[in-house]
């Protein structure tokens, strides 16, 4: 790359007495001949300049000069318009954006909110730190709880692939998330949470049968209090639930089913390449219950899909009211089943595979968790083994 430059005094106007830097050079992505003009007070700092903005231009290709006018705001939005977009599918594979479209947009606008107005040259790796404590604040702010740090650590991968995005073009000379530490997910508290059968058996109640309610009401200028039945009947919710809990389906690949998905006959459930997260095709079993539940969705007027609907969050939120479980997020379900598998020795192997994990170490690592009843039944067993090792009188026999 050919890149002109001199530093001289200047002798008259404004800048007289200044030292000028000027550099002259052919920007090959505009097609174009560009120039540049910097001012120091003295000729040791206009050459020491000098030479960091030739180096600058010489490794960047001359992009380093097009990334110091560039805003925060100018970089989301060339993301947004070449790789953060919605995804393009072909032949059930995704070729290009993201599917999670609408989730990257909501970072990006909380991302602008801190780094927008700034000069992508200006953001550095302690940028980033001040981000991460003024999120925390804002969203125990916002929400009243204390923001989970893993969604922090989510803008924040989102913020790393445009910045290194920025540095790839040349419009930046450091990736500050190099070696930075910034995303610490072994800081996130995992989730363990698992539903007990007793939940189980109030959460499947509260989706169908009658119950009675009790409210207020002013008759004849009098306040009274009321009870009254009410029936409910939710089978949608219901064989949800049961999708998650049975066959380990993830919330987003239950919404996403369709009816030739299903084979009633063998038991199972196809889930398409394309409705999952790694973009891999799966089986994945189906049990007798969710059958039955799923042939009174039936009965409902619905099209190709058994769930045509966007979102259940009043109704799983309902239901978890008044079957009275607190702490269980819908996604705790998927957890329960690959952990029960497990209990029921299915291999650690094949329970990967019907959960839709790439690598085992997922499996072990957010899928594998305990409660007190699990702990309580190999405690059962244990005892039982010993008591057969001690007396072996018994065991012979009992058998």
């Amino acid at each position: 790359m050919k890149i002109k430059s001199k530093v001289i005094k200047r002798k008259t106007g404004k800048s007289k007495g200044k030292w000028v830097i000027k550099i002259e050079y052919f920007d090959p992505t505009a097609g174009r001949t560009r120039y540049m003009e910097r001012h120091a007070d003295k000729r040791g700092e206009a050459i020491d300049e000098r030479n960091r903005l030739v180096e600058d231009l010489a490794s960047s290709q001359g992009q380093s000069q097009t990334g110091e006018r560039k805003t925060f705001a100018d970089l989301t939005s060339t993301a947004l318009s070449t790789f953060y977009k919605p995804a393009i599918i072909s032949d059930g594979r995704k070729i290009d954006g993201v599917r999670a479209y609408d989730t990257v947009e909501r970072q990006i606008r909380v991302l602008n909110e801190f780094f927008g107005k700034r000069l992508i040259r200006q953001i550095t790796s302690e940028s980033l730190i001040d981000y991460k404590v003024w999120r925390l604040k804002r969203g125990e702010a916002k929400l009243g709880r204390p923001l989970r740090l893993s969604t922090v650590n989510r803008e924040l991968s989102t913020m790393r692939r445009m910045m290194r995005f920025a540095y790839g073009k040349g419009w930046i000379q450091k990736d500050i998330f190099f070696n930075a530490r910034i995303i610490d997910k072994s800081a996130e508290l995992e989730r363990s949470r698992l539903l007990t059968v007793d939940e189980e058996a109030r959460l499947l109640a509260a989706c169908q049968g009658e119950r009675e309610i009790t409210y207020s009401r002013v008759w004849k200028g009098k306040k009274r209090t009321v009870t009254a039945k009410h029936k409910v009947d939710n089978p949608r919710l219901k064989g949800m639930i049961l999708l998650a809990l049975d066959s380990g389906l993830r919330r987003g690949e239950i919404l996403k089913l369709r009816w030739e998905d299903f084979d009633f006959d063998r038991g199972n459930i196809r889930i398409l390449g394309t409705h999952t997260k790694t973009e891999r095709e799966r089986l994945v079993p189906l049990s007798a219950r969710t059958i039955n539940e799923l042939r009174r969705v039936t009965e409902l007027k619905s099209d190709e899909s058994p769930f045509n609907f966007k979102s259940f969050r009043r109704s799983w939120a309902t239901a978890k009211r008044l079957a009275k479980i607190e702490g269980l997020q819908f996604r705790d379900l998927r957890r329960s089943a690959i952990t029960r598998w497990q209990m029921q020795e299915v291999p650690l192997a094949l329970a990967g595979k019907l959960a839709g994990h790439s690598q085992l170490q997922t499996t072990m690592k957010h899928y594998t968790s305990t409660d007190v009843e699990m702990v309580q039944g190999v405690s059962e067993r244990m005892n039982q083994s010993q008591e057969k090792a001690e007396n072996p009188l018994v065991s012979s026999m009992v058998n």
